[in-house]
């Protein structure tokens, strides 16, 4: 009898870390090795030098990545990178284009692969970036400039978009300074974006990250307010708060991600520095904190089959792995967090 051989596998995952290079910790784009398996994070090597890459975004079928370039200076225009992933996951600058706003906070991919969105926080504007042939980021092909304040007398007084999402034919801004997601139609053809209604978030809440349920469900991270609000379609219907209750210290959200299964949501919290895990139902439920290992939980990720998550704490210098049980959505810390500098934004490689 002749015995085939079983290709064994492959358990290795390439992680890319944004992270900030002002503070003097970091010298660009950080490439973690991940054992999907054990949880354990093997090594940190450096992928790239570039300055303030603070937020990342892969392309989802061509060898390519790109990240924001955060401003040094508050008055002057910030910068996107595309970098093409070499062998063992090294990184090589295709070329830099200008942001067309100040602070780029966030970059999106479409699902067609042909074009990028970034969100620029300090100026209140987003842009649409052809990707070409070669890889390389085309300049701005649209763009809105957002205007108007909110009721946070310092943290509103003029617009921020945060983040940006291409769903369902739509481009989607979260801007915490207005109050409000921006909703733009879409066209996959030329890039341009077309005026649509918005959707109304809580008065001072100040959305920042978006994730997206299915039957037209969006659920809104409320910055300011730590809280995460529920739309289905156009339709505020509910807002669950992302603090442990009798919190009382000072805290903002930073991330939310919703679990592949789609039966749990996650939140991270920067101040009270927890992991916030919900139960998804016909309501949303707070089940659980769990400590995110380290100050400022920044940004987070989970593995593509779910059983981990990965966090950046951004004033701790460390990324903490935690193991998702896929049946309750609990929490548990794997070994000791690694060392990181700055982390921000964790991407894992396809």
């Amino acid at each position: 009898m002749t015995m085939t051989a079983v290709a064994p596998v492959a358990t290795e995952r390439t992680v890319y870390v944004g992270t900030y290079t002002r503070e003097g910790k970091s010298k660009g784009i950080q490439r973690l090795k991940f054992d999907s398996q054990s949880g354990a994070i093997k090594s940190v090597e450096l992928a790239v030098e570039t300055d303030n890459p603070s937020f990342l975004a892969l392309h989802p079928t061509r060898p390519l990545l790109f990240s924001v370039n955060v401003n040094t200076k508050a008055t002057e225009e910030g910068h996107l990178s595309a970098f093409k992933i070499g062998p063992e996951g090294k990184l090589t600058l295709l070329n830099t284009v200008k942001s067309h706003g100040i602070n780029p906070a966030y970059v999106q991919v479409d699902p067609s692969g042909h074009w990028l969105a970034a969100a620029n926080f300090t100026s209140g504007s987003c842009a649409t970036f052809h990707i070409e042939a070669d890889g390389k980021l085309s300049e701005a092909i649209d763009s809105r400039q957002h205007a108007g304040k909110g009721p946070h007398p310092t943290r509103q007084a003029g617009p921020h978009a945060h983040s940006v999402y291409f769903h369902d034919g739509h481009l989607y801004v979260a801007d915490l300074g207005l109050d409000e997601v921006k909703r733009y139609g879409f066209d996959a053809t030329t890039g341009k974006l077309t005026d649509t209604l918005s959707l109304k978030a809580i008065p001072g809440g100040g959305p920042r990250h978006l994730a997206f349920g299915p039957k037209g469900r969006v659920y809104v991270l409320n910055e300011i307010a730590s809280s995460v609000s529920v739309f289905e379609g156009d339709r505020l219907v509910e807002t669950v708060s992302a603090l442990a209750p009798g919190f009382t210290g000072q805290s903002s959200t930073a991330e939310i991600i919703l679990h592949p299964n789609g039966k749990f949501l996650y939140a991270s919290n920067r101040g009270a520095d927890t992991i916030a895990v919900f139960q998804v139902g016909k309501t949303l439920k707070q089940i659980g904190q769990t400590p995110a290992g380290g100050k400022v939980p920044r940004g987070f990720v989970l593995s593509p089959d779910g059983k981990f998550m990965l966090v950046g704490a951004q004033n701790s210098d460390v990324v903490t792995v935690l193991r998702v049980d896929t049946t309750t959505g609990l929490l548990t810390q794997v070994g000791e967090p690694t060392a990181v500098g700055s982390p921000v934004c964790l991407r894992f490689a396809k």
